[in-house]
């Protein structure tokens, strides 16, 4: 059984359609849902409990408010765009780098030049590859994390234009066992991508972003 308003959901995304002047491959692009869901979605076929991703992506590529097409869907109401004119905080050029990183940086390095040596040593190289990619991908995690800090707004909401360029990225699970997991969450976090964390470990994230937008001078923190 579908439920009450799934066809008002489906008539809303139709004509914020039409307003973008979007295809539905434009959604798609935009950070929405799989084109097989939004099929789904305009023919109000949705099902009894879709994934609240689902929404959440509709919100993204539809530029409307957060929660917009959840509430849609379930209690009818009419979706919001999001305000316009809300300027994006770019952040610093300089983030701060632990010695640590950068010291993983300078190893990674070493092991790639190693591997590249003759005779090349597919193994090691792939696992010098695997360690550039690692240490790489926390640098840019600092400088992504820093730039959802500032643009965390008081409302809990991003920047759609963060939200579209990031979502992708921080859709994913994280796995408990990766020696980044709480960082990776944090960020997934700050962009409204996790379902449900703990109170103990929402409360340290809520604390955590309080600081850094102390530190950087930002508001409202």
């Amino acid at each position: 059984m579908q439920p009450e308003y799934a066809t008002f959901l489906a008539a809303c995304v139709r004509e914020r359609r039409r307003e973008l002047n979007y295809s539905l491959d434009d959604v798609i692009a935009a950070g929405g849902p799989t084109r097989r869901t939004l099929v789904r979605v305009e023919a109000a076929t949705l099902g009894p409990a879709p994934k609240p991703v689902t929404f959440r992506r509709l919100d993204t590529a539809l530029c409307w408010q957060n929660g917009s097409a959840a509430r849609a869907y379930w209690t009818g109401d009419k979706p919001h765009p999001e305000a316009l004119g809300r300027t994006l905080d770019a952040g610093t050029a300089v983030v701060e780098v632990p010695a640590a990183l950068a010291l993983g940086l300078f190893e990674a390095q070493v092991q790639l030049n190693l591997a590249a040596r003759d005779p090349l040593d597919p193994r090691q190289l792939e696992a010098a590859v695997a360690g550039i990619n690692l240490e790489c991908g926390r640098l840019i995690g600092l400088y992504l994390t820093d730039l959802l800090e500032r643009n965390r707004d008081g409302d809990w909401s991003i920047p759609p234009l963060l939200d579209r360029a990031f979502a992708g990225l921080l859709d994913g699970p994280v796995s408990p066992e990766d020696p980044d997991y709480e960082d990776k969450l944090y960020r997934r976090w700050l962009i409204g991508r996790t379902s449900e964390i703990p109170d103990e470990l929402a409360g340290r994230f809520g604390a955590r972003l309080r600081q850094a937008r102390k530190n950087a001078g930002v508001g409202p923190q």
